[in-house]
C-alpha cells in the first residue's frame, strides 16, 4: 500500500529556474568561463548532467567548489521562486488524504524551509538533504528509513534524469513530472515509470496508486 510521497524540490514543487541562470551568470564571470545565451541554456535541458558540464567547459572535479559557491547566490534569490501552478492544491490534498509527505534534493534545507514558509506549503513531514549531485540514491534510501517505510510503500516524485536513475537504483517506483527542468524527451528516454504533465494528473495517479 502506497503510505508516502517523496517530492524533489527544485523544478518539481519550486519554479527556481530563472534562479539557476542567475546563479550560472554570477558563477561565469566570477571565474571568466565560457557565458552562454538563453538559448543555448535552454537546449541543455536536453542533456545529462555530465554532458552539460561538458559543455560548459567545466571538469568534473570543479563542480564540488562551484556548488559551494552557488549555495550563497541561491539563497539570495530564494524569495523569488514561486510553486507551479496547481502545486499548493495537490500538497494540501495528499496531506488531507494522509499521506506522509517528504522532500529530497540537493538544495538546503534553509532553502527549503524559507520557500515551504513563504508559500503556506509547511506540510511535509520529513526534509533530507544532499550536496551530491549523482548520488541521490543513497539519500532517498536514508529517507526511507527514517520514515521507518519501505520502496514499496513509497514512490518518488521529479522533474530530471538524475531522479529517474537514482529512484532505479533504490529501487523505488519514480513519477517523473513534465513541468520541469529536463526536457520531455531526456524523462522519456530513461524510461520512468510513470509520466505527469499536470499536478492535477499527478494526484490522480497517486490515488489509483493508493488503491
Amino acid at each position: 500500500m502506497l503510505k508516502a510521497v517523496i517530492f524533489d524540490f527544485d523544478g518539481t514543487l519550486a519554479d527556481t529556474g530563472h534562479i539557476l541562470y542567475k546563479v550560472y551568470d554570477r558563477i561565469t564571470e566570477k571565474h571568466n568561463m565560457r557565458a552562454m545565451s538563453r538559448t543555448e541554456l535552454e537546449e541543455m535541458r536536453s542533456l545529462s548532467v555530465k554532458e552539460r558540464f561538458k559543455k560548459a567547459g567545466v571538469p568534473l572535479f570543479r563542480l564540488p567548489r562551484l556548488l559551494a559557491e552557488a549555495i550563497p547566490i541561491y539563497s539570495e534569490f530564494i524569495g523569488t521562486a514561486e510553486p507551479f501552478p496547481g502545486i499548493g492544491e495537490l500538497i494540501r490534498s495528499l496531506k488531507a488524504q494522509g499521506y506522509i509527505l517528504s522532500i529530497v534534493s540537493s538544495n538546503t534545507q534553509r532553502n527549503i524551509y524559507s520557500f515551504l514558509a513563504s508559500h503556506d506549503l509547511e506540510h511535509f513531514d520529513h526534509i533530507l538533504c544532499t550536496s551530491s549531485l549523482f548520488g541521490k540514491h543513497r539519500t532517498i534510501k536514508q529517507a526511507l528509513k527514517e520514515l521507518g517505510i519501505s520502496s514499496d510503500e513509497a514512490v518518488y516524485v521529479g522533474d530530471e534524469l538524475r531522479d529517474i536513475v537514482s529512484s532505479k537504483k533504490v529501487p523505488i517506483k519514480v513519477i517523473a513530472v513534465a513541468w520541469g527542468y529536463d526536457h520531455l524527451s531526456l524523462l522519456q528516454a530513461e524510461g520512468p515509470d510513470f509520466i505527469v504533465h499536470t499536478p492535477a494528473e499527478l494526484l490522480n495517479l497517486l490515488k489509483k496508486l493508493k488503491g
